[in-house]
């Protein structure tokens, strides 16, 4: 192989690396936005969540959420730090009979079913819940049923005629049911609404 040739494969050699180093050199920068990305989104970014007066009773620092009651109905309370619902406008019910068969088959609706509610709403209504707060609001909605199981009977007692028990039964579960649905739904709705009149 004489001088030329082995110049001209010097040259091809060169060109090939720079090449080579060039495609390094482009991957890396690629490589570098990609981590940078993954990082951005694997921080956990949640949004500021308020408690409103018009839609829940606070009978904790860290909030309750208040089934059964309208804004309305909640105008009138003037101490939100006593820790049981023995306030002006929140009847307390006798425990009812029907507590022994409902409150596990309600206990049972809010554990399984509560959850994937309060995450669906969230993501409907855009309201980032966290773990502790799902929990919370579980919590509070546990210990309001058997109130609601007494105010249902009552009304159904009053206003309906049922022959049978489960016919009455399936009334009250029926009504507390949709009554937890619409409370975790107005809770969103009201945060939501009430948030964009603040921006």
């Amino acid at each position: 192989m004489n001088m030329y040739d082995w110049n001209k494969y010097i040259y091809e050699i060169q060109q090939a690396t720079s090449k080579q180093s060039e495609q390094i050199r482009l991957l890396e920068e690629r490589i570098a936005i990609l981590e940078k990305q993954i990082q951005e989104n694997s921080k956990p970014t949640v949004d500021k969540i308020e408690y409103h007066f018009d839609q829940l009773k606070i009978e904790r620092l860290d909030g309750t959420l208040h089934i059964g009651l309208s804004p309305n109905e909640l105008a009138n309370i003037d101490d939100l730090g006593i820790p049981t619902m023995q306030m002006s406008n929140v009847q307390q019910h006798p425990p009812s009979t029907l507590n022994k068969n409902l409150i596990p088959t309600l206990n049972n609706f809010v554990n399984q079913q509560g959850p994937e509610m309060i995450r669906s709403l969230s993501q409907k209504y855009n309201k980032p819940i966290d773990k502790k707060l799902e929990g919370d609001m579980i919590h509070d909605i546990l210990g309001q049923i058997p109130n609601r199981i007494a105010f249902y009977e009552k009304e159904a007692r009053e206003k309906h005629q049922f022959t049978t028990k489960p016919e009455l039964e399936s009334f009250i579960v029926d009504h507390i049911k949709k009554e937890i649905f619409h409370s975790l739904q107005r809770f969103m709705e009201t945060t939501d609404s009430e948030e964009g009149e603040s921006t």
